[in-house]
């Protein structure tokens, strides 16, 4: 097997790692009955809001109709609501309700509190070494989309 033959069954176990761990965490964190997309739009207006429609749509890398069916249905939920736009009277800004940023914080809180178990479970020097190579990874990702 060669250099880069290696270095790619490498990179595939890191990758089925992670996927592994996602899984976990969205478990750890579904008591919101949201589905992944649904939950990830809302993160994402609780973060950026105000926000239009269309900006929610780049953001979450889906077309405009499919974050508008998002939308509606967190809205329903009453989660998110549209305002509107002072700068266009024709155009509506994404806020979340008071609901839907409780319900991002107490995922976010179920996932943390998953991590934290976990990290507990590890020597000292191991913990250390995760968090050194989360970071380097997560630096390496943020500087390749540059």
């Amino acid at each position: 097997m060669s250099d880069n033959e290696e270095q790619l069954v490498d990179v595939r176990s890191l990758h089925h790692r992670l996927v592994r761990i996602n899984r976990v965490l969205r478990v750890a964190g579904s008591g919101s009955g949201l589905s992944a997309g649904t939950a990830a739009a809302l993160w994402s207006i609780t973060q950026h809001a105000p926000l239009r429609l269309s900006r929610l749509a780049e953001i979450e890398s889906v077309s405009t109709p499919a974050i508008s069916r998002i939308v509606t249905g967190l809205e329903d939920m009453g989660y998110v609501e549209r305002r509107p736009d002072p700068l266009d009277a024709r155009a509506r800004l994404l806020y979340p309700t008071e609901s839907g940023c409780e319900v991002v914080s107490t995922t976010r809180n179920a996932r943390v509190r998953r991590i934290a178990e976990a990290l507990e479970t590890l020597e000292p020097d191991d913990r250390q070494l995760v968090e050194r190579a989360f970071e380097l990874l997560s630096d390496a990702l943020a500087a390749s989309e540059v």
